[in-house]
């Protein structure tokens, strides 16, 4: 029996804007994030969600609450749906990072990788927990339709690893901005990605606003 699954990266923030490594650091909802939250809401409101699941985390609560409240169903949080966990930077600028460990922010940017920050999770890690929690997650909802709120790192790790593409290829498809919708299908203990990091419909709305 098939599965429906959404998987959606939480709304921008303080921190976002910032440009923070927030990982379970937690910080506000911007005004844009706001606006963001209405958009998911509106272009998910016709699907039937039978269970909603976030990560303990605040910002990924708030982006899913409309929906949770619309399906008239309770937030399940699950600490194993946090963000990667970024050691002793966790909540620091890229800024200030950057003046102590420079080759950080220049390994990500030439892997797409985070390492070398002293008492960090790894990126394997971080799959690891989100593919355990994730498939925990359907395997007792077999049949029903999931949403689950998460995280940039924390996603795409858990995408790729059900596709085994490492991190360097394809940094752009598989990127997850605020409120990317990521809808798969899981059957016979196997995941079909239907959506992958979708933000089309926020630049249709946008398109639908131009044209009036």
């Amino acid at each position: 029996m098939k599965s429906r699954l959404f998987i959606v990266r939480h709304t921008e923030t303080v921190g976002n804007i910032e440009k923070r490594l927030t990982g379970r650091q937690d910080y506000e909802v911007t005004q844009n994030g706001s606006l963001l939250i209405n958009k998911l809401t509106e272009e998910l409101k016709n699907i039937k969600f039978d269970k909603i699941y976030s990560s303990t985390s605040k910002r990924a609560i708030k982006t899913v609450e409309p929906l949770a409240i619309l399906n008239k169903v309770n937030i399940e949080e699950k600490e194993d749906l946090c963000e990667m966990y970024f050691g002793i930077y966790d909540g620091w600028k890229w800024e200030d990072v950057n003046k102590i460990q420079p080759e950080i922010k220049q390994n990500q940017n030439r892997i797409n990788e985070i390492y070398g920050i002293p008492k960090q999770e790894t990126m394997q890690q971080v799959a690891e927990r989100m593919y355990n929690c994730i498939t925990e997650i359907v395997l007792n909802n077999i049949g029903k339709t999931i949403l689950i709120s998460s995280h940039g790192v924390a996603i795409e790790a858990f995408i790729r690893k059900i596709v085994n593409r490492p991190f360097r290829e394809d940094r752009e498809k598989f990127c997850q901005y605020n409120v990317a919708i990521n809808e798969l299908v899981f059957e016979d203990n196997n995941y079909q990605i239907i959506q992958l990091a979708n933000i089309e419909y926020l630049k249709k709305e946008l398109e639908d606003q131009l044209c009036l």
